[in-house]
């Protein structure tokens, strides 16, 4: 019997990768290495941390000044341009109360915090975790695991809702069944959700009904 709703945040629940690519592409730019939307999707299909893009491509930049310079644009894109993927509120509130909810992002902390200020969802969820604090990111499944011991819960009894590949990798690896909702910027293909539980177009087609009758 599924108990606990785990999210994923960017791309799923907030239309973020636009504006995520909008302020690294800003940033690369400036110091003359700008990034092309291939490099942007090469990027979030691997799930690269930027120290990893930069390794990768050895660029001669200083990871910590690219993270600080890309917080501080990105955070004012996000209180100025930031929306809700469709269907997202109206799932968050159909599922309070049925299940215990809480977020699983690739984000930052602070990030997580910020974008669910703005919309008003904060307390909503029992517990926000962010895998920039473990050694490693999704696909490995540690963030998955994490949320599940820090909300009490045996993988069984939880479920994953993703839009990436890395995503659905790190739930099955963790043995937490998992919805796939893609993010259209991602231009990811269907076929390489294999294995998810089920892959819906939008949140809208994500319900408590369907939820309930997953064992």
């Amino acid at each position: 019997m599924i108990k606990v709703i785990i999210f994923d945040l960017d791309g799923l629940l907030i239309d973020s990768q636009p504006l995520q690519y909008k302020a690294y592409n800003q940033v690369f730019s400036k110091h003359g290495f700008p990034l092309s939307l291939d490099d942007w999707r090469e990027w979030i299909h691997n799930s690269y941390r930027t120290n990893q893009w930069i390794q990768k491509n050895h660029l001669p930049l200083n990871v910590d000044l690219v993270r600080a310079e890309k917080k501080k644009i990105y955070d004012k894109l996000v209180r100025n341009e930031l929306k809700l993927k469709p269907g997202a509120l109206s799932l968050i509130n159909n599922l309070y109360g049925s299940f215990r909810l809480c977020i699983a992002s690739s984000s930052r902390l602070e990030s997580i915090e910020l974008v669910l200020e703005k919309f008003g969802l904060k307390s909503k969820f029992e517990k926000l975790v962010s895998d920039t604090e473990m050694i490693k990111g999704k696909p490995y499944p540690d963030i998955f695991l994490k949320t599940a011991e820090i909300m009490r819960a045996r993988p069984e009894e939880c479920l994953v809702i993703e839009d990436s590949v890395a995503g659905l990798k790190a739930a099955k690896a963790a043995g937490i069944k998992c919805v796939i909702c893609p993010d259209s910027f991602g231009a990811i293909e269907p076929v390489k959700f294999k294995g998810a539980y089920k892959i819906v177009k939008n949140l809208n087609e994500i319900t408590s009904e369907m939820l309930e009758n997953i064992s």
